[in-house]
């Protein structure tokens, strides 16, 4: 019995890490925007789903977030951003709530591990900087870690 031409296409395609690497980098894409648009929308499920189970986060001193320790696992994060999203869901009327435009994003992956970086413009002569880290889990692009910080421009 002959196997056919279009089999072994579809293996080449299956297993070429070319392919393999620019789908994983688009995944990782819709990901981040879907967690992007989750954040301006306040949408705890949505952000939440877009997490790890083992997630941590290092959140920037801003007045909403209680701490600026390590937020460990999921539990910790819900506590720590559910200041967050109170006390934006009262600055503005939405959904968007939040207006964050990412600029300067930068996708890098490397085998079932991403990083995304970006820049945003915040209020006053501030720059937000985040570096998401994603790592797959099954078919989904989870984010493992987020580190975040907050600069003023220079003149």
């Amino acid at each position: 019995m002959k196997i056919p031409l279009i089999f072994f296409a579809i293996l080449w395609l299956a297993f070429n890490p070319v392919v393999n690497h620019a789908k994983a980098r688009k995944d990782v894409e819709l990901a981040f925007k879907r967690f992007i648009t989750a954040f301006n929308n306040l949408d705890w499920d949505e952000f939440r789903m877009a997490l790890a189970d083992e997630v941590t986060v290092f959140n920037p001193d801003i007045p909403e977030a209680p701490s600026i320790g390590r937020l460990n696992g999921r539990q910790q994060v819900k506590e720590g951003f559910k200041s967050v999203f109170e006390a934006s869901r009262k600055q503005a009327s939405g959904p968007p709530y939040l207006h964050l435009v990412p600029k300067e994003v930068r996708i890098q992956v490397y085998g079932d591990t991403a990083l995304v970086t970006f820049e945003f413009d915040r209020a006053g002569n501030s720059l937000g900087r985040r570096t998401l880290v994603f790592h797959r889990q099954g078919h989904a692009w989870k984010i493992v870690h987020i580190h975040a910080s907050n600069v003023t421009r220079r003149s």
